[in-house]
């Protein structure tokens, strides 16, 4: 990643310029992400290009934050967990903008989301984790990656923390 860089979402970073071809996803990056953040409910990175001029265009985006989930019969879930919820790490969102889509920037936006979420299950605990694709086109992307549906029924997918190690 050396011509670009992964940041905290800051003031310096051109949210309103972002757009990545979902509303929703553009939206909560303009008018969401940097409350969430400011209150400690998610966290967000973004992928900038190391440049010195600001505000700086966002190449693309992920979420990341702590829940809890009952795992204990989810596929590939470690034998014998608790039927109570367990914690996991939620990839609430990831987005690439329009022009840098197809360039692999989804792919380290999703490698850099899961060394941070095995370096935070390591410390605290966790048994993996998960992202609910909105549609199976997003299914697909992720079961690229070793991702699982949970259940047929969801498209809530799971990746255990042995398989981010």
């Amino acid at each position: 990643m050396s011509e670009f860089d992964l940041e905290l979402l800051a003031d310096s970073h051109d949210r309103k310029g972002f757009r990545c071809g979902s509303e929703s996803l553009d939206l909560y990056l303009r008018e969401t992400a940097k409350g969430h953040l400011t209150k400690g409910v998610s966290i967000t990175r973004v992928m900038v290009e190391r440049i010195d001029r600001e505000p700086k265009p966002i190449l693309g985006y992920f979420t990341l934050t702590s829940t809890l989930a009952k795992a204990a019969n989810w596929p590939s879930a470690a034998k014998e967990l608790p039927t109570m919820p367990l914690p996991i790490v939620l990839l609430g969102r990831l987005a690439v903008a329009e022009n840098w889509q197809g360039r692999g920037i989804a792919r380290l936006l999703l490698a850099t989301a899961r060394e941070i979420a095995a370096s935070s299950m390591r410390g605290i605990g966790g048994v993996g984790l998960v992202v609910d694709p909105t549609d199976e086109a997003l299914v697909a992307f992720y079961a690229k990656y070793g991702f699982i549906r949970v259940d047929e029924q969801s498209l809530r997918m799971f990746l255990p923390f042995q398989s981010l190690c």
